[in-house]
């Protein structure tokens, strides 16, 4: 409830009522809000370099450096020595005070989930647990395992209640991440009786977190102010405890949000049993975003890319920019692009330069027009290449590879195209002879009748390069072990198409090992400047 905007001041609209003909005025700077100061903070956090994570700090609570000081210097005072039920919310921030407190036999209590009707989720951990047993305790996701729910009914009274925060100050106001569920928690908790005036409510931050005061005017009645500010270097104990607030106010509550925490809904229908009338707000004003709304990100390459914001922009984007219109400058294009232009066959013959020659080994204009690329390694030639087909998605290339060495089948390379079903052996001699007959007969021995042995279910067995994941209910499938046969075609460099497209297996062309035909065949996807690598691996 935190992210309700504010008022804008009478005087700022009363400004905007400038005629044309008189002079302009010099702006004067706008009043601070909630999100200005937040994004004053993130920005002190991040300039001096005491936030923690590539992400973790804007838009969020944020991790600090030093927070294990805070957590050991809030461990000794009084109010923690004495609490046995404590409560600690899921941020980064106060991980290291919630292990000190497991370590401490402290019943500790975290925030359910959102679809949860519990109230909250005590950790529970057998009474000989070891330190490492309770710290392993509180890393667990699963709500099933070292958790239980507590529900509306229950009796359950905190001693202690860590928060965190974005912006503190040492009166005791305080600003959070802007979403209001941590004040829509403390307020269902204070509702419920669960919280009690004995209960004490501390924060957890960074020393450049904490201010000296806040607006007054920026907090309503549904704002939760603290009563300790621990920091890494000292405790703050708020002078005059401020106003909480007296419960869940309904009236400013949509019924989006209603939906969106079970544990509301289920409180109102049971104050609505008992005879209270409860009443909702009509229009659906909260900013927070609605589930499954956000945009997806970019793949990593262009989420990280400099002049990347790595975000859209956000009614929290327009409030930073203020009124005076300014707006991100765009990310500058690349300014030398590479556009190699092919030259034809006539041009080639003007140039000197011999069609289908490639293009590292094309000689640059003496000018300097451009550096040569630098050359690839030194391969040796490959004379022909056998095309295996008929391959399933559940294949994998170190399937292959194993068979081609007990078959004593030793290609110079290997593409693989298995999401398509096939691949491409490419064979020639190492020491730059060209291949003989003989070799290409050899090679075609030792493949016939070519079969691979595979086992799929069990969760064993990895999907094929390029394919999709199989789905969960197949991980748990039994084990089978299943041969499939693969059909062998060989094809030989430089053998071009006739007139009909087709060449014959005599002639040199295709030839047709485990097919079920020896008919001619076409060339055309295994020619050698038609064949494209993929993944190109030395067997």
């Amino acid at each position: 409830m935190e992210n309700q905007s504010n008022e804008a001041p009478v005087a700022a609209a009363a400004a905007a009522e400038v005629s044309s003909t008189s002079v302009s005025l010099t702006a004067q700077p706008a009043e601070p809000t909630k999100r200005s100061l937040r994004v004053l903070t993130w920005k002190k956090i991040q300039e001096g370099k005491v936030g923690i994570g590539f992400n973790g700090i804007f838009n969020r609570i944020p991790a600090f450096v030093d927070a294990d000081k805070a957590a050991a210097l809030l461990i000794q005072e009084e109010e923690f020595k004495k609490a046995q039920h404590i409560k600690v919310n899921i941020d980064r921030a106060l991980h290291d005070f919630k292990e000190l407190s497991m370590l401490a036999n402290k019943a500790v209590y975290l925030p359910s989930t959102r679809d949860s009707p519990a109230l909250c989720l005590k950790v529970d951990v057998p009474a000989d647990a070891t330190d490492d047993q309770k710290k392993e305790a509180l890393r667990v996701q699963d709500i099933q395992k070292f958790r239980s729910e507590i529900g509306l009914d229950s009796n359950l009274k905190l001693d202690l209640v860590v928060i965190g925060s974005v912006v503190v100050s040492r009166d005791g106001y305080r600003i959070g991440r802007g979403n209001g569920f941590a004040d829509l928690d403390i307020g269902l908790l204070i509702e419920l009786g669960v919280i009690t005036p004995e209960t004490a409510i501390v924060t957890i931050v960074h020393d450049v977190q904490v201010v000296d005061t806040l607006p007054v005017n920026l907090f309503q009645k549904y704002d939760t102010p603290v009563d300790i500010i621990v920091t890494p270097t000292e405790v703050i104990r708020v002078s005059k405890r401020l106003p909480r607030p007296s419960g869940v106010f309904w009236e400013l509550l949509s019924e989006r949000r209603l939906k969106i925490l079970p544990v509301l809904q289920q409180l109102k229908e049971q104050l609505e049993k008992s005879g209270k009338k409860i009443t909702l707000k009509e229009e659906d004003t909260d900013i927070e975003q609605h589930q499954n709304s956000r945009r997806r990100r970019g793949p990593l390459r262009r989420r990280f890319q400099r002049g990347n914001p790595g975000r859209t922009t956000s009614q929290t984007d327009n409030e930073q920019q203020g009124d005076n219109g300014q707006k991100r400058t765009p990310r500058r294009k690349g300014r030398f692009i590479n556009r190699r232009r092919r030259t034809n066959k006539s041009e080639g013959d003007q140039s000197g330069v011999e069609v289908g020659v490639k293009s590292e080994d094309r000689k640059f204009d003496e000018g300097g027009a451009g550096e040569r690329r630098p050359k690839k390694k030194n391969r040796p030639h490959r004379d022909f290449c056998v095309k295996l087909t008929n391959l399933t998605r559940d294949i994998r290339v170190k399937d292959l590879k194993t068979e081609l060495r007990k078959r004593e089948c030793n290609p110079l390379s290997i593409t693989w195209k298995g999401h398509f079903g096939k691949c491409f052996l490419h064979f020639g001699n190492r020491n730059g002879a060209p291949s003989t007959q003989d070799d290409v007969d050899k090679v075609l021995k030792s493949l016939n009748d070519l079969s691979l042995t595979i086992t799929t279910g069990g969760g064993e067995s990895a999907p094929a390069a390029g394919a999709e994941e199989p789905p969960a209910e197949s991980a748990n499938a039994p084990m089978q072990t299943k041969t499939i046969n693969v059909n062998v075609e060989l094809l030989k460099f430089g053998v071009k198409k006739n007139a009909g497209g087709n060449t014959s297996a005599g002639e040199g062309g295709n030839a047709n090992v485990n097919g079920e035909d020896g008919s001619a065949t076409n060339v055309g996807e295994g020619g050698a400047s038609r064949i494209e690598s993929v993944d190109t691996t030395t067997v």
